[in-house]
């Protein structure tokens, strides 16, 4: 904050009653001897004036002399006269310097400063994220008091910089508030490190100024609704915001989105009526069509000269100058700034002068209304930027590399990988970042040296949907994305591009080679898994559903083929293993579940026909309050533990 040079003297007034006097007793003096050296001394007005100036100083030339008894009585009164005067002139030159000084020590001077301070906010707390607030507001030529409760830091900080204004006190009296000026104030911003403190700061300025902004920290997030209870308008904590939220927090009343339209050539005239009426320019979105949210970035104009070394820069460098233009382009000029002012008339200023320059599109504008805008004004080019696209595919492992030599040769970027597993409600991702045909070839390397790991990723694969995963991929422009596109589809490995987490949903019930079959039969009988494994199909587990409590008790098994399917018979025969089984079974009423997997759709509808046909199937894919309402109502078997 810079401090005005007229609003406040750099040294203390002097009360008018203490210069009057010798006002009075100089003129007296001075009327005294010119009358005087008229009548006693016999002198001409000229030699008069002269005649007194000289005696009063005590300077005495000895031109004139005084030769009778009544005109040496008369000189030596002027000359006490003027010897007093000199002696009270003395006094008083040193009575003004001891208040100056004792002024300037005792902070008297601040206090004036802070006392004709106003539209102003009082920061309380000088921590380390109130220094940074502070900063940012200084930044922007905004006014602030400072209340810091420890006085060292007052008097040996901040008071050595005369930019700054602070009062040493505890904010929360309500008589250090009204010292800093809280009735005249636009804003308080709370800072401190004990949110205790900060509540009761927020009530006191609340108490004092009911209508007036303010903006409190909370060092936990559990205080957060306390604040608010206690009346704050806005609670950050640094957990998750900075000092910069804070500052835009604090400004908000007066702060305003505002959309336009318009080419390069126009930003200089589009800032200098920003610029002009004293806000500032605190970023630019530019909303283009291929992306859900807007490329924003900050700005924090608040100059003329500012914005005057931005455009050298871009003269000076033509290639910068292109790519600005390009961006322009591809938005068809439409973007938005949010500006901040000292008050909401001159915000309004601001867009009246902008809507009459023919810039302005709207104010406030949600996402969907700045797309309906840019609908109606803009048209579809190139995006500037590396463009990216997200692919939904199905295939399977030994596909990985044809897929990945598509992307490549392209000059595209394989980003990530989601599966999609059941009963997950988000996918798991992975970040591959794999540019160079030369890694995915170390990596099916790695995978054929490896049997275990790669029969875990055929695993995940069999699980996400039986080979659906997306992939998010960027590419050096949109024809490279394009083309890559087309390929994929050509290889049918491609079910769709951008799709929403619903719409993957359903291709995974469309295309996924997954299904979950209910079955029921006697314990111990295996041919459900024989009709799964001779018809193609894979057996990811087995449920069993307890009734009375519903739970599930699940058993992994991934049974690919009769050797699995052996080995697991095997395992079955011992003899805890079996009575353990048969026990679960007859609890579970004879029904349990297999989750499936298979190469393709057709070969999983062949189970579910050889299952349907075998008696043993009582669903496919049911709702799990299907499944129990079934279990629930099945007649329970009776069976004893041996």
């Amino acid at each position: 904050m810079q401090v005005p040079n007229t609003s406040t003297p750099i040294v203390p007034s002097i009360p008018f009653s203490v210069i009057k006097y010798p006002i009075i007793a100089v003129v007296g003096l001075l009327t005294y001897g010119i009358i005087g050296s008229l009548l006693i001394m016999h002198l001409d007005i000229i030699n008069a004036v002269y005649f007194t100036i000289i005696t009063t100083a005590t300077v005495g030339y000895g031109d004139i002399s005084p030769q009778s008894p009544l005109q040496k009585f008369f000189v030596v009164t002027l000359v006490l006269g003027g010897a007093s005067l000199i002696a009270y002139a003395f006094t008083l030159i040193i009575m003004v310097v001891s208040m100056t000084v004792e002024d300037i020590t005792s902070g008297a001077r601040h206090r004036r400063m802070i006392k004709a301070a106003k539209n102003h906010f009082v920061l309380c707390g000088y921590g380390r994220v109130g220094s940074a607030v502070h900063n940012e507001l200084l930044k922007r030529n905004y006014k602030v008091i400072v209340v810091e409760k420890d006085p060292a830091i007052v008097e040996k900080e901040l008071w050595d910089d005369k930019n700054i204004l602070a009062i040493p006190g505890d904010a929360t009296d309500e008589s250090v508030m009204m010292d800093a000026g809280i009735d005249k104030a636009r804003g308080v911003i709370i800072t401190t490190g004990d949110d205790v403190d900060n509540l009761f700061i927020t009530l006191t300025a609340r108490e004092i100024h009911p209508d007036i902004w303010i903006v409190t920290r909370a060092s936990k997030k559990v205080n957060i609704k306390r604040l608010y209870r206690s009346g704050a308008n806005q609670v950050i904590s640094p957990e998750s915001s900075g000092a910069e939220d804070i500052y835009f927090a604090a400004i908000q009343p007066t702060i305003m989105k505002i959309t336009e339209m318009h080419e390069v050539g126009d930003i200089r005239k589009e800032s200098e009526i920003i610029l002009k009426h004293g806000c500032a320019l605190e970023n630019i979105e530019y909303h283009l069509p291929e992306f859900k949210e807007p490329l924003a970035r900050k700005i924090g104009i608040t100059e003329i000269d500012q914005l005057d070394r931005f455009l050298d820069s871009l003269d000076k460098d033509p290639q910068r100058k292109k790519s600005l233009e390009r961006i322009y382009e591809s938005v068809s000029g439409i973007h938005s700034h949010w500006i901040s002012g000292p008050d909401k008339e001159t915000l309004k200023k601001v867009a009246d002068e902008l809507k009459k320059e023919g810039f302005l599109l709207g104010i406030d504008l949600s996402e969907e209304e700045i797309k309906e805008v840019a609908r109606k004004y803009g048209r579809l080019v190139e995006v500037v930027i590396k463009p990216e696209i997200r692919i939904t595919e199905i295939h399977d492992v030994r596909d990985i590399q044809d897929e990945a030599e598509i992307i490549l040769k392209h000059g595209c970027v394989l980003e990530d990988i989601e599966y999609y597993l059941p009963g997950f409600h988000e996918p798991l991702k992975r970040k591959i970042h794999l540019k160079e045909i030369s890694e995915m070839e170390r990596f099916l390397k790695k995978l054929d040296e490896d049997p275990a790991r790669m029969e875990a990723l055929e695993r995940l694969y069999t699980l996400s949907g039986g080979g659906i995963h997306s992939h998010r991929i960027t590419g050096p422009d949109t024809k490279s994305l394009a083309q890559v596109e087309k390929e994929l589809k050509n290889k049918r490995f491609l079910l769709g591009v951008n799709l929403r987490q619903e719409e993957i949903s359903l291709k995974i019930k469309e295309y996924g080679r997954v299904g979950e079959v209910l079955l029921r039969h006697e314990p111990g009988l295996i041919d459900d898994k024989n009709i799964i494994i001779g018809n193609g199909g894979r057996i990811l587990d087995s449920k069993h559903y307890l009734p009375g409590l519903e739970q599930v008790v699940t058993r992994k098994l991934y049974l690919k083929n009769y050797d699995d399917l052996t080995r697991c018979e095997a395992e079955y025969k011992k003899p805890d293993a079996k009575r353990s089984l048969d026990t679960l079974s007859q609890i579970s009423r004879n029904i349990h579940s297999h989750t499936v997997s298979a190469g393709d759709v057709e070969t999983i509808k062949k189970i579910i026909k050889a299952l349907d046909e075998s008696g043993q199937l009582l669903g496919v894919d049911l709702p799990e309050k299907e499944i129990w309402a079934i279990v629930e109502s099945a007649e329970p078997t009776g069976f004893c533990v041996e």
